[in-house]
């Protein structure tokens, strides 16, 4: 068998083992529905309550908050793996797959695979109760671009992942500081509310990251939010992330590995 093959055979497994892990847990899928229910409840009445003049009706704030919940779903995907390879040091099973031909690097890249899966069907379930029980109006024409977008964007979040996945591995610790950046990148990409309302000092963050591009293009594909800046800009700035970003989170946690392995800490927790 081809080195491509088997690699793939190994990814399948740990999708297979993640998808049973999973599965054993009969109501967490049925509990996240019903969360996204809530979730979408809750901002859809208070649309209603606070003043959006500068969106311009109480629909089009819904929409605007909407995508902005699909994008954290998506950013959490990414973050997963990050307290996911966390809980196999403590299990201590992660060693197998860091002395296995397949090794440690693609071991975590194959953990992100499970956890993005169920982030877009999550973000298609979300669409939907929004659009068949709240009325949510989405522009069909443009709507298919939002899948290579959110590819795109995927590919940016995810060296934020391998950093986090790192210190996992130096630190054994990631939880606290993966929480704190899914706080940050709430408030300053605009996910919630537009970016305008920050401080100029907060606005510097807003336009240096790649989840306020990722989040703006796809409420313009799926609901015809105006754009801030041109479709290039916006492309450029996200693939620029994943081009110099990406390479960077992978030796940072292939480096990550190896001092571990150097001071025999991988197995320590």
């Amino acid at each position: 068998m081809s080195t491509p093959t088997l690699y793939l055979d190994a990814a399948r497994g740990v999708l297979a083992r993640d998808w049973t892990v999973f599965k054993s847990y009969k109501m967490q899928f049925f509990s996240q529905i019903i969360s996204m229910f809530f979730g979408l409840a809750l901002f859809y009445f208070l649309s209603h309550l606070i003043s959006v003049e500068s969106f311009g009706s109480h629909s089009k704030y819904f929409a605007y908050v909407v995508l902005g919940m699909i994008m954290v779903q998506v950013l959490q995907s990414t973050m997963m793996v990050a307290t996911g390879l966390q809980g196999e040091l403590v299990a201590g099973t992660f060693e197998r797959v860091l002395l296995s031909p397949f090794g440690g690097v693609a071991g975590v890249f194959a953990m992100m695979v499970f956890p993005f899966c169920m982030s877009f069907i999550s973000a298609l379930i979300t669409l939907t109760i929004a659009v068949t029980v709240f009325g949510l109006h989405v522009h069909w024409q443009t709507a298919p671009l939002a899948i290579p977008i959110a590819l795109l964007g995927t590919g940016a979040f995810t060296a934020f992942g391998l950093i986090f996945a790192a210190s996992a591995v130096l630190f054994k610790r990631v939880i606290g500081g993966a929480g704190l950046m899914m706080t940050g990148v709430a408030l300053v990409s605009g996910l919630y509310f537009p970016i305008t309302l920050l401080p100029a000092w907060l606005k510097w963050f807003s336009n240096v990251q790649p989840f306020t591009p990722t989040v703006e293009l796809l409420r313009h594909t799926l609901v015809a939010t105006p754009l801030a800046h041109s479709v290039l800009a916006d492309l450029a700035k996200i693939v620029g992330f994943v081009v110099v970003c990406l390479p960077l989170g992978v030796v940072l946690l292939s480096q990550a590995m190896r001092l571990g392995q150097r001071r025999g800490t991988i197995i320590e927790y």
